[in-house]
């Protein structure tokens, strides 16, 4: 059990420095706002959506880990 969820953990960290880093990036593309405001403000929308991909997972496999370490399998 301990080697199941050491790897879960690996992936669920995995998901959510990803879906931040995509958070991060969406919020960095508002204030910033490179492309200029009206396309900043399209593709930040955007990377909101895509960055809520993986935070699911992650909020999934979370979940899933809970199960696991309650059960004590």
């Amino acid at each position: 059990m301990e080697e199941t969820l050491e790897a879960m953990n690996k992936t669920y960290r995995r998901f959510l420095a990803f879906g931040m880093g995509f958070l991060l990036v969406a919020f960095g593309m508002m204030i910033v706002q490179p492309l200029g405001r009206e396309p900043s403000l399209i593709l930040a929308a955007i990377l909101f959506v895509i960055a809520f991909i993986p935070l699911e997972f992650a909020r999934r496999i979370a979940r899933k880990m809970a199960m696991l370490a309650l059960r004590g399998e």
